[in-house]
């Protein structure tokens, strides 16, 4: 399959194909990193891990609750709490 390289106002762009972006599992807003190796431009899509919230982080967790106070701290610096 062949792809032409057209303008896309300042830079060159590529169009994939449909069929393409779904065989890859491609979304809108995906980000790809590519890697040129000799005459070739190999794309992969960056894996990005989803933020969790504390529930879904300990969802499986069934043991005790700790019995612990936690320690404050003062800021120093610049720091921002």
């Amino acid at each position: 399959m062949q792809l032409t390289v057209n303008k896309w106002g300042n830079s060159s762009a590529i169009r994939l194909p449909k069929q393409l972006v779904k065989q890859l599992q491609l979304e809108i807003n995906d980000t790809l990193d590519y890697e040129v190796s000799g005459n070739k431009i190999i794309l992969k899509k960056v894996m990005t891990n989803p933020e969790l919230t504390i529930e879904e982080l300990f969802k499986d967790y069934h043991g005790e609750p700790m019995d612990v106070t936690p320690t404050l701290f003062e800021s120093v610096g610049n720091e921002q709490w």
